[in-house]
């Protein structure tokens, strides 16, 4: 039985990303993005950006940079209170 790796099992568990064929982790587009979804992915990129290696780590910045998920949250947000929906308390 193959014994995987903490690390391997972390980015095995990634919800918001998917590994792309030159071994970086390219965020899930989402048209809509909920305050929670927004926080897991945050903290999903820091899994990302802690276990990737050195040799790649800034691409691996660049491309993540190019989504913020908390510009997503925010429109999301402001649909709703467009449409006047209230965030349940």
């Amino acid at each position: 039985m193959k014994r995987h790796s903490e690390n391997e099992t972390q980015l095995a568990n990634l919800r918001y990303h998917t590994q792309g064929p030159d071994q970086l982790y390219i965020p899930i587009p989402f048209l809509f993005v909920t305050e929670r979804m927004r926080d897991e992915i945050l903290v999903e990129r820091e899994v990302v950006i802690a276990l990737a290696p050195q040799s790649t780590k800034t691409r691996q910045l660049e491309l993540l940079a190019k989504y913020d998920p908390r510009v997503s949250a925010d429109a999301f947000q402001s649909v709703l209170h467009l449409f006047e929906v209230e965030p349940k308390a």
